[in-house]
């Protein structure tokens, strides 16, 4: 059974008042940002110049939203013709930004996957590749909105563009989240404390941009089935596509994030412990139960090379690398 025209009106309302309540979310996660990256001494500008433009776009969005929702529910009574034009515009206007806001969150996810696997550009080929698709098909959709009857060929594209980023997202979100929790068994002879403080479970949902997959998994069947329920849905995939990339960004900016400086430290802390296991293992064998060398009359004790740990904890903790 087709909806009412007043469901879809408290529908289209609901979702306005989801965008306000998200973007002080976001709002604030970015100011927060902004003012410990700017407070650094070695001020990342590429970082500032992403939230910038982040927030610029997502502003341009918020406010063209609550255009619309005005002009549909209130205007519209009054002034139908030309509110109807100026709906539009606005339409197109948040069809372009919330593209632009998915391009930047989708290339951060895979700068951050980068970064993670340790400057692996084997391992970012295939995100890459959906992230080109995910522009076209994004771009393709923005050139065709205002054609009548190229409307299927909107959805369709409109359905492409969302699966190609969520497939991207849910890809490089496993990616980051399986390397993670794998380094985060390595290092857990560094101590609990240092494993939460770097690869807690809430870490590990942060760093992965899990938030907007789950979100955009849930949005894709109901934009294909054509469902009202994305007056809802909609407003909430454009708030994840915000707030996962400033979490990533506000662990970089508190010095808490994963970077290459310390997944080399990782990777170099298990092949410590792998050399100094396999030497035990060695010295066992050849020493006998008693763990002594005997070579003549001189008794030696065991000598194994302890990697220190002390030192990596106190080099992981020291700050992150940009």
């Amino acid at each position: 059974m087709a909806d009412s025209a007043l469901a879809i009106s408290k529908l289209i309302f609901a979702g306005s008042a989801i965008v306000l309540l998200m973007y002080g979310i976001y709002f604030t996660l970015t100011v927060i940002c902004l003012q410990y990256l700017l407070a650094n001494g070695r001020r990342n500008w590429i970082l500032v110049g992403y939230l910038t433009v982040s927030l610029l776009v997502t502003t341009m969005f918020m406010a063209a939203s609550v255009k619309y929702t005005e002009l549909i529910l209130l205007e519209s009574a009054v002034d139908p013709l030309g509110s109807a034009q100026l709906a539009s515009r606005l339409d197109l206007l948040q069809q372009v930004t919330y593209s632009v806001k998915i391009w930047l969150a989708d290339s951060l996810l895979i700068y951050r996957l980068w970064v993670v696997w340790v400057d692996s550009y084997t391992v970012i080929l295939i995100p890459s590749v959906l992230f080109v698709g995910s522009l076209a098909t994004g771009i393709a959709g923005v050139a065709l909105f205002h054609h009548v009857d190229a409307q299927n060929a909107i959805v369709n594209l409109g359905v492409g563009f969302h699966s190609l980023s969520v497939a991207l997202n849910v890809l490089v979100t496993a990616l980051i989240a399986g390397r993670l929790l794998y380094h985060r068994r390595t290092i857990s002879v560094l101590g609990g404390e240092h494993t939460r403080q770097y690869l807690s479970l809430l870490a590990v949902f942060a760093e992965s941009g899990a938030i907007y997959s789950i979100t955009g998994l849930v949005y894709i069947p109901l934009y294909a089935l054509h469902s009202n329920l994305i007056f809802v849905f909609a407003p909430l995939l454009e708030a994840a596509s915000g707030i996962a990339p400033a979490l990533i960004l506000l662990r970089i900016a508190l010095g808490v994030a994963v970077t290459r400086k310390t997944q080399r430290q990782v990777s170099t802390l298990q092949f410590g412990n792998h050399t100094k296991e396999r030497k035990s293992s060695e010295f066992t064998a050849s020493g006998g139960a008693s763990g002594t060398l005997s070579v003549g009359n001189t008794t030696s004790q065991p000598h194994t090379r302890e990697y220190p740990v002390g030192k990596v904890q106190e080099e992981l903790t020291g700050g992150a690398e940009e």
